[in-house]
């Protein structure tokens, strides 16, 4: 959520067709955004750290025994064994997810301040690309439960940032961000798959299970991506 650009050419928005003190977010919007991705990272690295204290050995077979656990086979003694593992690589994932989105949150926070700052003394838009993109990814976040909400997304960035033929490619990044701030989380899962799959001697299928699921991850980004371009360029060319 870094933030460095201070002008970019052409500006939708503008009447004038100048960028020079375009302003298109509030600076509150800024607070507001970081404050809340901040408190959702707090969140997950408490939840992963108390996860990785308190879920242990007994602890899941009295969950496995309870629930009677048995998949593809595997016997309740052999998923405790590889949901040990698991449980550790999956907590840690959380936990770093969410320090990874504290750090983000603050880093966007004063980087905008720095752009506003600089926008001050020496004038342009603080619409740069890069907060434009965040701005559409937390958009996506935000009305995540809609199916296809990248494409609201990627427009709202495009909208944003202003700049004609830009709508693509910042709508596919608007899209991209959310997944690179989970992919901490998506690494550990698939540890924990391997970890857990070598602790019951079933490696190769722990092997088959992350290349399935990492297929997976990249079609749906891909999906998104071009979802969220669509966003922009539809904004391109009817906005």
């Amino acid at each position: 959520m870094t933030d460095t650009e201070t002008v970019h050419n052409a500006g939708r928005p503008a009447t004038d067709g100048s960028t020079d003190g375009r302003d298109p977010v509030p600076a509150a919007v800024d607070w507001i955004l970081g404050i809340v991705t901040g408190l959702i990272g707090l969140a997950l690295t408490a939840v992963g750290a108390a996860m990785y204290a308190r879920v242990d050995r007994a602890l899941l077979t009295d969950f496995v025994t309870s629930e009677g656990v048995e998949v593809n086979g595997i016997t309740p003694a052999e998923a405790v064994t590889a949901g040990v593992p698991f449980v550790d690589w999956l907590a840690a994932g959380i936990a770093v997810t969410g320090l990874v989105l504290v750090v983000a949150a603050a880093a966007f926070v004063v980087a905008r301040r720095r752009t506003r700052r600089r926008v001050a003394r020496e004038g342009g838009t603080t619409a740069t690309f890069r907060a434009c993109a965040v701005y559409g990814a937390a958009v996506t976040a935000l009305v995540s439960f809609i199916p296809g909400a990248a494409v609201a997304g990627g427009g709202v960035a495009a909208y944003l940032y202003g700049e004609d033929g830009s709508g693509l490619r910042i709508g596919a990044v608007a899209a991209f961000l959310g997944w690179a701030l989970s992919l901490p989380l998506l690494v550990a899962v698939s540890a924990g798959f391997l970890a857990g799959a070598d602790a019951i001697g079933q490696l190769g299928g722990g092997v088959a299970l992350v290349a399935f699921v990492t297929v997976g991850e990249l079609i749906a980004l891909a999906i998104n991506a071009g979802l969220g371009a669509l966003g922009g360029f539809l904004v391109d060319k009817f906005v």
